[in-house]
């Protein structure tokens, strides 16, 4: 649990805003790899894709964003962004996820204008 959430303080502390997450997207990609997912990287721009074969049935669908947003942070926290000003943070960004890209929903990064679901297709 030591080294999640190692991962967790590390990326906090270093946002990529959206279009933008290259750092964050090789980090993403090796854990994949790592796991033993078969992983394509550069999806829609800076996007990756892991997958996880098990045999026939059901698939089932995850996203998470890893973008941050173009605001200053203010927590005082010890693992805070390390970006300057106009700054970034992660703060309501990390951890959200979907179950399966489709433009219309809000939380997608690009949200409202459907850019990074557009780069995908």
């Amino acid at each position: 649990m030591t080294a999640l959430a190692d991962l967790y303080r590390d990326l906090h502390r270093n946002p990529e805003l959206s279009f933008a997450e290259t750092r964050t997207a090789g980090i993403g990609a090796a854990w994949l790899r790592e796991a033993g997912f078969e992983t394509t990287e550069g999806v829609g721009g800076t996007g990756v894709v892991g997958v996880l074969r098990n045999g026939p049935g059901p698939t089932a669908l995850l996203r998470a964003d890893m973008d941050a947003l173009p605001v200053a942070e203010a927590t005082g926290l010890p693992y805070a962004s390390r970006v300057g000003a106009p700054g970034a943070c992660r703060c309501g960004t990390a951890g959200r996820s979907r179950a399966a890209c489709r433009p219309r929903w809000p939380g997608w990064p690009g949200a409202g204008r459907g850019r990074r679901c557009r780069s995908l297709v």
